[in-house]
Order: C-alpha cells, then structure tokens, then sequence
C-alpha cells in the first residue's frame, strides 16, 4: 500500500532522495578519486568506467523497489542521479 500524506512528505520519497544523490556523490567520489591516485593513465578511465553501470545497477534496483504508482519527486531524483552520472563519466570515455 502506498504511503499517505503529501508527497515529500512520504517516507519512500525522503529515503529515495537521500539514496539517489549518495549514489551520485559515491560515483563521483570514486571517478574523481581515480583520477586523482592514478592522473592520466589507463586505469583511471577504467575504474570511472566500471563504476558506472554500478552506480546505475544500485538506482535501476532502487527504483524495482518503489510501490507503485511510483512518486513523481523521487523518479525525478533518481533520473536526475542517472543522468548526472553518466555526463560525469564522460570524460572518462573521451578523454
């Protein structure tokens, strides 16, 4: 059953966007951190690259667990995290 109450104010929506936007900084962390320990090499890209469909997989699952109908605030964040993600790790594909 869904939650009740206003829609920021269900606890799935809070724990959504809390959860999306640490996966963002935990991929951030790791890409950035790469590319600090190991500048300019192979490696780097590589664990920016490996780290991306991680970071997806946790926010795709994230995502299954959601009741339906799902709460438009948190499909935001969650796609906002994605796509954020994936234009971080961009740089790792072309540079």
């Amino acid at each position: 059953m869904a939650d009740q109450g206003e829609p920021i104010e269900q606890p799935a929506v809070y724990r959504s966007l809390v959860f999306a936007f640490a996966i963002w900084a935990a991929h951030f962390m790791v890409a950035y951190g790469a590319a600090l320990v190991f500048p300019g090499q192979m490696l780097a890209r590589g664990i920016a690259i490996l780290a991306l469909p991680a970071a997806l997989a946790a926010l795709f699952l994230w995502l299954r667990r959601l009741d339906q109908p799902r709460p438009f605030l948190a499909m935001a964040a969650l796609g906002l995290s994605a796509v954020s993600i994936i234009y971080g790790t961009l740089p790792a594909f072309i540079g």
